[in-house]
């Protein structure tokens, strides 16, 4: 884990996305998406690339963020499961597809200089807290 002083926030924030991610999913009328070729499957990619990068962002890459990963192309497919046993909306190999797909390249993206930015926004808002009390 990162050494963040505010690792409980981001976790928080990280964990809101997953479980906005979960009622997305799961609510009867998903949110509209823009009207171009595959924008289904573009935002499926997306979101799990976004939120595997977030944590890559908390985690340092070894066993707990590996193991995150995996628990999130799981939920993807247990989120796709439900979404076809649910009847409402359609179950697709393609979105499950995506969403892996999507982890894989967040966790890549997360193993750059990328990972550091929680601890950049850390140094600036810290600098300016600094800096008001200062004045």
């Amino acid at each position: 884990m990162r050494a963040l002083r505010l690792r409980k926030v981001w976790l928080a924030v990280g964990w809101l996305a997953v479980c906005m991610l979960i009622y997305e999913s799961l609510t009867p009328s998903p949110p509209n998406l823009p009207e171009f070729p595959l924008a289904d499957k573009l935002t499926h990619f997306l979101v799990y690339a976004l939120i595997m990068l977030w944590f890559g962002f908390i985690y340092s890459p070894g066993k707990k963020y590996f193991l995150l990963g995996l628990s999130l192309i799981l939920l993807g497919v247990i989120l796709e499961l439900l979404q076809g046993a649910g009847g409402y909306r359609s179950m697709e190999v393609a979105d499950a597809s995506s969403n892996a797909l999507g982890v894989f390249v967040g966790g890549l993206s997360a193993a750059t200089r990328l990972s550091s930015f929680l601890l950049w926004a850390e140094q600036k808002i810290y600098k300016s807290v600094e800096h008001r009390a200062e004045s």
